[in-house]
């Protein structure tokens, strides 16, 4: 670590440890509540016992002065609360379920004790928290189980979330931010991969308990995130033997046609898909230790559909098969009634066939993609006495991945307006990241106060390769072929990087947090707490300083107006650091050992044979900024949820979040407007990573759920919201490096509306319906002129000017792009695609074969997109293409109509 930072984390982790100021944990749940007499009196010094009822596993603790207890860091499950004073009856609640990272409430009443005796009642869990201000919803492991999810991905009931903005592209979104601002976390440790700030790889919906999705308001503990947090908790054994076999099959005999396939008549597009696998666990030691292991397998045959009009017909479908599996091992001890272990192993592996095909994307651009996660963790939890609580986790994990391409490592990449050919210039490319992470929290309560401060670091360590452009790449003004008398068919541009493609790179990581939740009075909760984090990214990679005081104060309050836990008043706000990825420093480091030679209206092929003499053109390269701040998002809500009757709750709350300092690419030695020259002659291109770009964000987020009673079990969320940018992604281009405000506009992961509604129901006959379904507004496109109008030899920023206000967006008429040395008005991000909308079915029926010992069987069938309404991918924005204003392709994350039948057998 570098000395000019360690005595503030130190002294800021000193500072916790004095003042300590705590949420729920990131992998348990909290149960809580009052002890009191008939006449509400509060009954200090009684012991309650909460006994998790499928493990055996209990945890004691004792009422304080005011008849309140808490215990924290319970694992989720569910729960029998026993609460017993001399004197009293015993009270006991039944079937209490605890859900991931739920603050739960339960009051318990103790009459005076004429005989012994003893007074069992069993709960239902309510919808609302009345304790805690954040913005989240858990996904239980009977929605996994019950719901049509696509891809059998269990981020994709993400989108159930009110604020996450995801749906038809981008991931998951929340406050405005992109996937790569989110975290992910199984078990309570990063899922995180640092190079591509993504997901690192996933596991079979088998191996999850439940997870929860926290748009907003995230307590101090959580950091590395500006956007959203995933957290995931792992399923384990239980005192009963419990598995599970299942099988899914599709083909396209059931199967609607990709409609680009069927308008091209190149074919049906054939597809088939066997997904399998199970579980099984159950006790080692009664009551003690316990197992639990998964695997799941999928072998799929794809079609990937170009529709490039510069690919004949026949050449227009490509296989794309994938093949994976997935293992998960867990093992849970309870030493004693102090100290509880677990571990866990976890591995995905991942091959596909042809990747990048399809679209304007043609079969020279396939790749064939390993990836391999794997992970494992011990975590230990100790229980010091009836106030404090360690959490104890190490992990070590890693990410390896591959890129074998069809094409010579030499190939160029050729992109014309209508298609792509050659490899793509980004390939091939490959790295192994190990990450080891070490977690500590303790827990402590005293009075009203509930605290927990804790510490998270990570020594990340990548090995990788990366043929950036290394092969050349020409880009032609037109898609007519190249004829060499014809100097109209000549390319525009060439550019190509010479050097090593070979890194090596290290990031540490640390954050320390301090929380406090403040139970005021008995329905007024304050959340306060701050973190700290700090990572030497840009300091081991380029030299330059990584921002130093990321200080995140956040605070929130929780009002029980009626108390009766039933409507909670929520609010509150704070700082939200974002996570550096090495994809923005290697790129840097690359820039250092590479050459960037560019060529205007170059020869071909051979782009240096134009003319007599073709000499070199200055080098371009890429450079760290001066200063480096980390991507920050201030959030700020207000809202608040109300339980209508037993079972059914509404929410509504309203979001505004601004984001700072993110990641942008401006050319910092653009010509000169006036000019035309460069202020840097030596140089082309000077691509600075720079911390300068903003967001702007507000959303009112409305829910709806029936969770309980006789019918459909129902969850709905509503999002309105506008999204407002200046940058998009990290390596964000502007037209014009000296007018970056003219960037603010609609971003592209702008959702005005949003819906996503689930419903499970029971029925009659032992039939069961689950449906799952998503809509979303129309999503923004940039419009390009797709050559060099303003001379600054990038040709896929400059935009138009609107030659005719009231016309079609996706009509070329409407603009104009006959222009030189300047840039166009037309706003950035000016016409809009299509909505979204996918609804997913599946209907089962369960068979009971107890009598044959062997549990339930259950066979279903799914329809997913069962409308076969065609979701279209962001339209063309290129003038020039054949194919401008038009979806060249299904949008990524939809397909045609698909049926998929299967069994489950559990027994």
């Amino acid at each position: 670590m570098s000395s000019s930072w360690r005595v503030p984390v130190w002294t800021f982790f000193l500072l916790c440890l004095v003042c300590a100021s705590a949420a729920s944990a990131q992998t348990t749940g909290i149960l809580q509540g009052s002890v009191a007499d008939e006449q509400g009196g509060a009954l200090p010094g009684a012991t309650v016992v909460l006994t998790d009822t499928e493990t055996g596993w209990t945890r004691s603790v004792v009422t304080d002065a005011q008849g309140w207890y808490r215990a924290a860091a319970l694992p989720p499950g569910v729960y029998e609360i026993k609460a017993e004073l001399s004197g009293f009856t015993t009270a006991v609640r039944n079937r209490v379920p605890l859900a991931l990272g739920q603050e739960l409430t339960v009051n318990m009443g103790l009459k005076v004790a004429a005989l012994a005796e003893t007074v069992t009642v069993t709960a239902s869990s309510p919808l609302v928290e009345t304790s805690s201000n954040t913005l989240g919803t858990s996904i239980s492991r009977e929605q996994l189980d019950a719901l049509p999810v696509p891809g059998r991905t269990f981020t994709a009931l993400a989108q159930t979330a009110p604020g996450v903005t995801g749906v038809g592209g981008g991931g998951v979104n929340a406050g405005g931010q992109l996937d790569r601002n989110n975290s992910y976390r199984i078990d309570g440790m990063s899922n995180d991969n640092d190079v591509l700030a993504s997901p690192r790889g996933g596991l079979s919906m088998e191996a999850v308990r439940e997870y929860i999705v926290i748009a907003n308001q995230f307590s101090a503990e959580h950091g590395e995130a500006s956007g959203a947090i995933v957290s995931v908790v792992t399923r384990a054994g239980t005192n009963n033997v419990r598995g599970r076999g299942f099988v899914f099959h599709r083909d396209e005999s059931f199967d609607a046609q990709d409609p680009f396939s069927k308008a091209q008549g190149s074919g049906k597009a054939p597809f088939s898909q066997q997904r399998f696998g199970g579980f099984l666990g159950g006790p080692i030691r009664r009551d003690r230790m316990h197992y639990f292991g998964t695997y799941e397998g999928v072998r799929s045959d794809r079609t990937s559909v170009i529709t490039s009009p510069l690919v004949p017909p026949a050449e227009r479908e490509v296989p794309n098969n994938r093949a994976g599996n997935q293992y998960f091992a867990r093992t849970d001890n309870l030493l004693n009634e102090k100290h509880s272990i677990f571990f866990r192993y976890r591995l995905d592996d991942q091959k596909e066939f042809n990747a990048g095909v399809g679209g304007l994307n043609t079969i020279e651009r396939a790749r064939d993609p390993i990836n391999r996660n794997q992970d494992g963790v011990l975590s230990h939890t100790a229980v010091l006495s009836g106030r404090a609580l360690n959490e104890l986790r190490v992990q070590f994990g890693r990410h390896f991945a591959d890129n074998i391409i069809k094409l010579p490592l030499d190939s160029p990449t050729i992109n014309r307006p209508s298609g792509n050919f050659g490899k793509a210039n980004n390939q091939p490319q490959g790295r192994t990241e190990d990450r080891w992470e070490f977690v500590n929290n303790f827990s402590y309560s005293i009075a009203a106060h509930n605290m927990k401060v804790g510490v998270d670091y990570s020594k990340i360590h990548v090995t990788s390769f990366f043929h950036n452009n290394t092969g050349g790449q020409f880009t032609f003004a037109t898609d007519r072929p190249f004829d060499a008398n014809d100097l109209t068919t000549y390319p525009t541009q060439y550019t190509r990087n010479i050097g090593d493609p070979n890194l090596v790179r290290d990031n540490d990581t640390i954050g320390l947090f301090a929380q406090d939740s403040w139970r005021m009075r008995s329905n007024v909760t304050m959340n306060y707490g701050v973190r700290y984090d700090h990572e030497n990214a840009f300091k081991l990679a380029t030299g330059v300083e990584d921002a130093g005081l990321n200080l995140a104060p956040r605070v929130g309050f929780a009002w029980d107006p009626f108390d009766d836990q039933k409507t909670v008043v929520r609010g509150g706000g704070g700082l939200y650091y974002s996570k550096v990825f090495l994809n923005i420093t290697g790129n840097i480091m690359l820039a250092r050992r590479f050459t960037g030679v560019t060529v205007v209206n170059p020869g071909f092929p051979d782009p240096f044979s134009r003319g007599s003499v073709a000499p070199q053109s200055a080098p371009s390269t890429t450079v760290a900024p001066a200063d480096v701040n980390t991507p920050v998002t201030r959030q700020l809500s207000a809202g608040l949820k109300r339980e209508l009757r037993a079972g059914i709750a509404i929410s509504a709350d309203y979001v505004n979040s601004r984001g700072r300092n993110l990641y942008n690419a401006p050319d910092v030695n653009a010509p000169d407007p006036i000019t035309g020259f460069r202020p840097n002659p030596a140089f082309l291109r000077i691509t600075e990573y720079q911390t300068t770009g903003n967001s702007w964000s507000n959303a009112l987020l409305l829910g709806l759920e029936r969770r309980t009673g006789r019918g459909p079990q129902v969850g709905i969320s509503y999002t309105l919201s506008k999204q407002v940018r200046d940058v998009e992604d990290f390596g964000f281009v502007p037209q014009n490096s000296y007018d970056l405000a003219a960037e603010k506009a609609l971003a592209l992961n702008d959702r005005r509306h949003q819906i996503v509604t689930n419903v499970v129901w029971a029925l009659p006959g032992r039939f069961q319906v689950g449906l799952f379904s998503q809509a979303r507004s129309a999503q923004p496109f940039n419009v390009t002129t797709g050559v060099d109008n303003n001379r600054d030899t990038s040709t896929t920023t400059d935009r138009p000017d609107l030659a005719n206000p009231s016309g079609d967006p996706r009509n070329p008429a409407t603009y104009n792009a006959n222009f030189t040395g300047r840039v166009g008005n037309l706003p950035r991000n000016f016409a809009r695609g299509t909505g979204y909308f996918e609804a997913h079915l599946r209907v089962s029926k369960f068979i009971n074969l107890s009598r044959a010992r062997l549990g339930r069987l259950e066979v279903f069938t799914e329809a997913l997109n069962m409308t076969n309404h065609v979701n279209l991918a962001r339209p063309e924005g290129n003038l020039r293409s054949a194919a401008f204003g038009r979806a060249t392709m299904i949008h990524d994350d939809s397909s045609p109509r698909q049926v998929e039948i299967g069994f489950r057998l559990d027994f």
